[in-house]
């Protein structure tokens, strides 16, 4: 192990991750790294990220008191220490003991209550929304294709419009549909978190609020994405499938219960700045479904 250069405290630890700890092996290794965050991998795809300030709380995360210039030096595959409230990786060392624990899971139950008003906000969300993302996020998915020159994107959006339309067709109970739908999401797109995964993100955090069951419909879902894609994809979506989200969602749903339309449109743009297209193509899942079953 490399001399110790850099020692960090972690401001708060997701409880989610803090639960997990106790059943973590003593080394791990570093999946990825990131500008601002560093993926470390236990066993086989349990997975914890340390993020810098500016990235916040998130169902995997340990946010760091500072942004360490140590990530620099990090390398994939290097060991990672696990010990007594510590993680030692190369020459960075981070502090657990004493972190915040912040719930990734919304109050549902109560979000579910007045899911009515939530969802009739939607409309309104979903035009501002496609005012500020370029087209080739998946919230494309809501244009008329007629109108929409033909594209590398389109062709992809072309075939996350046929799986998101099976997706929907399995949400009154049909699981073969739910299945059909969410395999063919699945690894669509290129990245760590590809654009079908993170629609299918979306569409578990919707029903969660508006799902009659929402528990078997998420875990339907995450069976049939869960070997089609990618280990941090994965995690992320069996995150959601039980209802964790970031912090940025928590604010997004606080907004649509009775947020002002200034407040709305922060936390909107909070959602729609993670990753290139990640919080763009994950709120076109929950709108997808959420505009659906207000219809329906």
């Amino acid at each position: 192990m490399s001399e110790i250069h850099v020692r960090i405290r972690a401001c708060s630890i997701s409880r989610s991750v803090r639960d997990a700890l106790p059943k973590m092996p003593a080394v791990g290794r570093v999946l990825s790294i990131f500008r601002r965050a560093c993926v470390i991998q236990y066993g086989h795809d349990m997975l914890v990220a340390l993020v810098a300030p500016e990235l916040g709380n998130g169902p995997l995360n340990v946010v760091l008191a500072r942004s360490p210039s140590a990530w620099l030096d990090l390398q994939p595959g290097m060991p990672v220490q696990l010990q007594g409230g510590r993680l030692q990786l190369g020459g960075l060392k981070v502090s657990l003991e004493g972190a915040e624990t912040w719930e990734p899971r919304p109050d549902w139950k109560r979000l579910r209550a007045c899911s009515e008003t939530l969802l009739g906000r939607l409309e309104q969300l979903l035009v501002w929304a496609c005012s500020q993302t370029p087209g080739d996020t998946l919230l494309a998915l809501f244009q008329d294709p007629s109108s929409v020159e033909p594209s590398g994107a389109s062709v992809l959006h072309a075939r996350a419009r046929r799986a998101a339309e099976v997706m929907w067709a399995g949400w009154s109970g049909d699981e073969a549909q739910l299945r059909a739908g969410s395999a063919q999401l699945a690894g669509l797109g290129s990245g760590l978190t590809p654009a079908g995964d993170d629609f299918v993100l979306g569409a578990m955090l919707c029903a969660w609020l508006a799902h009659p069951a929402p528990r078997r419909y998420c875990e339907t879902a995450l069976e049939a994405c869960a070997p089609r894609t990618t280990t941090l994809s994965r995690t992320f979506l069996r995150s959601a499938a039980v209802g964790e989200c970031s912090a940025p969602w928590h604010c997004l749903l606080k907004a649509l219960e009775g947020g002002s339309t200034e407040q709305l449109e922060v936390a909107t743009r909070e959602v729609l700045s993670y990753g290139h297209s990640s919080g763009a193509d994950a709120l076109a899942g929950f709108l997808w479904m959420g505009l659906r079953h207000l219809e329906s």
